[in-house]
């Protein structure tokens, strides 16, 4: 049986861990680069995230406030057909001031409009 000599052996062995070591060197490194482009990307985030909390600095316009109608022991008393027509009202101007908001917020976000928010049929 022919054996190989010692030194071959232990220049294998040299060899095997000095790759290894090669090896965790180039992983940790690519590791610790990937770690250091998410905390950009995490700082990043905050960032937007705290200019989007800010609280602006004039007062806020909240558009127009509708009507409330009668509510509690009064409007018991009412004829159900006037409740009925109040109530539909009521749905049909807060419809209204949602789309409106909704028009102008897109507008100056820039934004593509909804056909049926244009009122144009």
């Amino acid at each position: 049986m022919n054996m190989l000599p010692w030194w071959f052996w232990v220049l294998l062995w040299i060899v095997l861990i000095l790759g290894m070591l090669l090896f965790l060197v180039l992983a940790g490194i690519r590791l610790f680069r990937g770690f250091m482009k998410l905390m950009d990307e995490v700082s990043e985030a905050g960032d937007r995230i705290g200019t989007a909390m800010e609280t602006p600095a004039g007062p806020i316009d909240y558009g127009v406030l509708p009507d409330r109608g009668p509510s509690g022991v009064a409007a018991l008393f009412q004829d159900p057909e006037d409740a009925r027509a109040s109530l539909e009202a009521g749905k049909a101007r807060r419809v209204e001031v949602r789309r409106a908001r909704r028009v102008e917020r897109k507008a100056l976000r820039g934004q593509a409009q909804r056909v049926a928010d244009l009122d144009l049929f």
